[in-house]
């Protein structure tokens, strides 16, 4: 049975009443479907970054408010939407999260703490969406806070994210923390949700962090060369913005940028159990 996530000030749905042409030229009331969203931990897994580095991540942890749902819309040029509308042929411009003109017909409203590790499977809420063909989702970043039900000694407490995990390369094995903090109300837009919605779908929505991108194959860890970083040889690294030796920040920096993009984030359909 899954265990119900931490959730701040309730999880509420504000879609206003929203009505669609008809061919007609008359209108008819959208049909609005309910999902349950959950952390789905399922493409987490061992990787391989640009510097050869064997990565396990054994937390992730994420604080986020307010999912947003849209259907499709346009993209950034006429062209790329040309193009977007064929087939996908597995080329580096068909990534699905540069869809970021959509309109929004769904949301899940609140404060969610996102546990894929070690836990995971965490049911976050119930989205309602309108009927329609899906492309994104968008949410905002958030920090922790004791009302998330953390303990006071908890370290993601003040953070955005939490990323705990061990980097291998030959001989060396380099356990590794990353806090990351998002700056206030930084919303992440065009996470690729393709899901065609009708009165009868039946599914779970799995929110996803997929440390490969799937498109063009980068994972959240490129550029970091770990054994540079543990300068003192001790085998412990902690990549945080208060960092002060300079590799550190410029690894904090560009972890964060890339985390801060929808190339790691996904939303996928799964049968309900």
């Amino acid at each position: 049975m899954e265990r119900q996530a931490r959730v701040r000030n309730g999880a509420r749905l504000l879609i206003p009443c929203l009505w669609v042409a008809s061919a007609c030229g008359g209108s008819t009331e959208a049909t609005q479907v309910t999902f349950p969203l959950f952390a789905d931990s399922s493409e987490i897994a061992t990787i391989t970054t640009d510097l050869g580095y064997e990565i396990e991540l054994q937390e992730a942890r994420l604080v986020v408010e307010n999912f947003q749902f849209a259907i499709a819309g346009e993209a950034h040029d006429a062209s790329l939407w040309r193009r977007l509308s064929r087939p996908f042929v597995g080329t580096a411009w068909a990534h699905p999260g540069h869809f970021e003109g959509g309109d929004v017909t769904g949301e899940l409203q609140g404060h969610f703490l996102v546990e894929w590790l070690p836990e995971g499977g965490s049911t976050l809420g119930k989205a309602k969406l309108l009927t329609g063909q899906y492309k994104s989702m968008n949410f905002t970043f958030a920090r922790a806070s004791e009302d998330d039900d953390l303990d006071e000694k908890d370290p993601l407490l003040g953070h955005t994210a939490r990323l705990l995990g061990i980097a291998s390369k030959d001989s060396l094995s380099i356990e590794f923390e990353a806090l990351i903090d998002s700056p206030e109300d930084r919303q992440l837009i065009g996470v690729p949700f393709e899901e065609d919605v009708g009165e009868d779908t039946d599914d779970r929505l799995g929110f996803q962090l997929d440390p490969v991108d799937p498109y063009e194959k980068d994972t959240l860890f490129d550029g970091l060369d770990f054994s540079a970083l543990d300068e003192d040889g001790d085998g412990k690294i902690m990549i945080e913005e208060a960092s002060t030796e300079e590799a550190l920040i410029d690894a904090y920096n560009r972890l964060r940028r890339t985390f801060q993009t929808h190339d790691h984030f996904f939303v996928r359909a799964k049968t309900r159990k």
